[in-house]
């Protein structure tokens, strides 16, 4: 089945958001720590860096894949990260003095969690 328009674009626009993230926290960790008053641990920085480039280009390769087959393990590895990192984001709120930016961040997952669950049923629902 082919994919999408809409989720070509979903895809697209994940992987531009998540690139932004990735190198900035790649590059500059202490400056992401000060905005988000996460703790600032440079060396894990980069490698969280480096894990949302990778996700980032997951989603880069699913854009340019043409079928649901060639992208549902994508989806749903999205889908698992965006949960997590909800949940993550959350427990440090209940353990961490955070400032706005981290509200925001919350709301970038939930919202490609929202996109990616669309994603997801749409396909099913096209399968059945």
């Amino acid at each position: 089945m082919e994919i999408s328009k809409t989720t070509k674009y979903i895809f697209l626009s994940h992987f531009i958001i998540m690139m932004v993230f990735a190198v900035w926290f790649f590059v500059s960790p202490e400056s992401w720590s000060t905005l988000t008053g996460w703790p600032n641990e440079p060396s894990a920085g980069r490698i969280l860096g480096g894990a949302i480039m990778a996700i980032g280009v997951a989603s880069l390769l699913g854009y340019r894949a043409s079928t649901w087959d060639e992208v549902e393990i994508i989806v749903i590895m999205v889908l698992i990260y965006n949960i997590v990192g909800i949940v993550g984001m959350l427990w440090n709120y209940a353990y961490l003095t955070l400032p706005v930016a981290g509200w925001g961040i919350i709301g970038l997952y939930g919202l490609y969690l929202i996109l990616y669950f669309y994603v997801y049923y749409d396909a099913k629902l096209k399968k059945a």
